[in-house]
């Protein structure tokens, strides 16, 4: 890690912090594999309708994917109770910040978990004069969530499982 991420990282910590002191956030390791499993099998649209065991298969892909696709991403498992109940993979770089994914478990949601990660992730970008991007599938109900915290859907592809939101830095 370069001195920049351990800067943004530790920025991130503390931006997380201010917002919900009921909760912990901490870098992911590798004991967190399974959590990060489990999640994303709870978390996923297709619960009920495909067996956990290809839901599992598909969030195995997910993740290397996306531990390929950006190998240098910060990744952080928020705790309540020293319990891990979701995360948060956002890469950082000069021209801008992405957030890879987000997800709180289904029993823990309405706490503010996925609020404090937005809220810290755009605290950090806003203080880096860095726009910040995500991609969410069509249909998501966080779509108006990220609109609300100011992001803007660029023109779909017809037909496109996905659509990509850009929200600017904001002014200072």
């Amino acid at each position: 890690m370069n001195a920049v991420q351990a800067q943004v990282d530790a920025a991130f910590d503390l931006a997380f912090a201010e917002r919900c002191s009921a909760l912990e956030c901490r870098p992911r390791t590798p004991d967190d594999m399974a959590f990060l499993l489990d999640c994303a099998v709870a978390c996923s649209t297709l619960v009920g309708l495909l067996p956990d065991a290809m839901l599992a298969q598909q969030a195995q892909f997910q993740r290397a994917g996306h531990d390929g696709a950006f190998p240098d991403a910060m990744h952080r498992i928020v705790l309540r109770a020293g319990a891990p109940i979701g995360h948060a993979l956002i890469a950082w770089n000069a021209a801008d910040t992405h957030l890879v994914d987000i997800a709180v478990l289904p029993e823990h949601r309405g706490i503010g978990a996925a609020r404090a990660l937005l809220g810290a992730w755009l605290a950090v970008a806003d203080a880096h004069a860095l726009p910040a991007t995500l991609q969410v599938s069509a249909d998501n109900p966080a779509r108006q969530i990220y609109a609300r915290l100011g992001f803007v859907a660029s023109a779909p592809d017809a037909g496109a499982p996905s659509v990509a939101m850009r929200r600017p830095p904001a002014q200072r």
